[in-house]
């Protein structure tokens, strides 16, 4: 049995892992990876991220071509994945920073010796978790094996006849979309009464009904009684309906991957939700750090980075610093899509805060006029005397938009030099300004804004 000892070890090679590793390995610490699925980069570049906008991709060009494909979509998905794999950089960061990287299943003997299944012992002085997530799946009557996740979805070998998808986040939103538009009759269940529950509700209450007018068939306020598999497929019982799909989707959320890690001989306290952390990203064990989708917080990759940039700094330094989430920001990758950035509007209601509302539909930027991208707007919740609290976006290319209010929301900027900023015409980044010109606008009324102006003229 090889026993090899270094400064950090950290488990999981996805987004939060591999940045995990760069960094620690860039300052000169002794480190290793290891990978139980025998590749680098995660549930994002295998099955969620990279093959999700790839189909999204190619649903756009069919939809646009206003035609079932006669291309092999699947067989195309599968070769993005494989493109972007060996697109990455990641594997050489690692190997110019002398991080040793282990591929086979871990599992902690105590809090500083960690068994790999190929014999392989690890000793570290410190520890990083960074093991990701998979599909949860629910207790249904009639549930058994052969249902798809975003896991196993993209080995279909051809587009589905019919599809059944049961949830209506991200995961669900998107796919129903891009199924849809390929060909496939795609049927959506959600127990709410519009999709994408954690967005801003005013926004994803429009979302879900261009959805909707676009003929996707969504079942909302609709609970599951049972399932049903037989030869042709499944069966969904809801309410007092049957409906039938070659095809199940569950994607009804995310559960930590924790199998196999033995958590409790290392003193690490973890439920299903996630492994629990303090502000630090620190476990129950103090030499044992955890970041990105095991936690349970926020599971986006882009998250999962800077949680992992965060572990690495509080395990190597005495620093004890707290992540920066820069106001949490995220993106659902529908037609239009829908960006999220700090705080909703119900939120602010919630917690008593003075707002004003500031919007801009894309239907009067002249770019989304001429790309006939012109459903949704910019939406801007700031106080009233412009510090930005929140933004919202459904429109063309929302998740690039959002990435200017995060900057200045990161460096306290307010709507006014927003506003001030040259922005390129025609681009869609003028319908941000536009938003943020609302704000003058409303100064412009006040009182005593017209007497000086008037006293000014004199």
């Amino acid at each position: 049995m090889e026993k090899v000892k270094y400064d950090l070890a950290i488990v999981g090679g996805g987004a939060a892992g591999l940045v995990a590793g760069v960094a620690a390995g860039a300052v000169g610490a002794k480190t290793a990876i290891v990978e139980k699925d025998g590749r680098l980069g995660g549930e994002c570049s295998w099955t969620g991220c990279v093959p999700s906008k790839a189909l999204i991709h190619q649903a756009s060009l069919a939809y646009r071509c206003g035609c079932r494909p006669d291309w092999n979509v699947m067989e195309k998905v599968r070769a993005t994945i494989q493109k972007a794999s060996k697109a990455s950089k990641a594997k050489s960061l690692l190997e110019r920073y002398g991080v040793d990287i282990y591929y086979g299943k871990p599992g902690f003997k105590n809090n500083k010796a960690l068994v790999i299944d190929n014999g392989t012992v690890i000793e570290a002085n410190k520890y990083i978790l960074c093991t990701g997530s998979s599909a949860l799946i629910p207790e249904i009557e009639g549930l058994v094996e052969g249902y798809q996740t975003n896991q196993h979805i993209w080995d279909l070998p051809d587009l589905p006849e019919s599809l059944l998808i049961i949830g209506g986040g991200p995961i669900g939103t998107e796919m129903a979309q891009a199924f849809h538009r390929l060909g496939t009759k795609v049927t959506l269940f959600h127990s709410r009464d519009k999709l994408l529950p954690r967005d801003d509700q005013e926004l994803a209450h429009e979302l879900t009904e261009m959805l909707i007018a676009d003929g996707i068939d969504i079942r909302l306020n609709t609970r599951i009684k049972k399932v049903e598999k037989n030869e042709q497929g499944w069966m969904v019982e809801a309410g007092e309906e049957k409906i039938y799909g070659r095809h199940l989707l569950i994607a009804l959320g995310r559960q930590a991957n924790t199998d196999g890690l033995n958590l409790e001989a290392a003193g690490v306290e973890y439920n299903t939700i996630g492994i629990g952390v303090n502000s630090h990203m620190r476990t129950t064990a103090r030499n044992i750090w955890a970041a990105g989708d095991c936690t349970g917080g926020l599971r986006f990759s882009h998250i999962a980075e800077i949680e992992g940039k965060s572990a690495v700094r509080n395990a190597l330094f005495p620093l004890n610093s707290r992540v920066d989430y820069q106001g949490s920001p995220w993106a659902t990758f529908t037609e239009p899509e829908l960006a999220h950035l700090g705080l909703t509007e119900e939120e602010c209601k919630k917690l008593g805060y003075r707002y004003r509302i500031y919007s801009q539909e894309f239907a009067g930027d002249d770019r989304a006029i001429t790309d006939d991208a012109t459903r949704g707007r910019v939406k801007i919740i700031a106080s009233p005397y412009g510090k930005i609290l929140g933004v919202h976006i459904l429109g063309p290319r929302a998740g690039e938009l959002i990435n200017e209010f995060i900057l200045a929301r990161r460096k306290g900027l307010r709507l006014h030099e927003i506003g001030l900023t040259v922005h390129v015409y025609p681009t869609l980044g003028m319908a941000v300004q536009r938003a943020t010109d609302e704000w003058f606008s409303e100064i412009a009324d006040k009182p005593l804004l017209k007497l000086i102006t008037k006293l000014a003229r004199r």
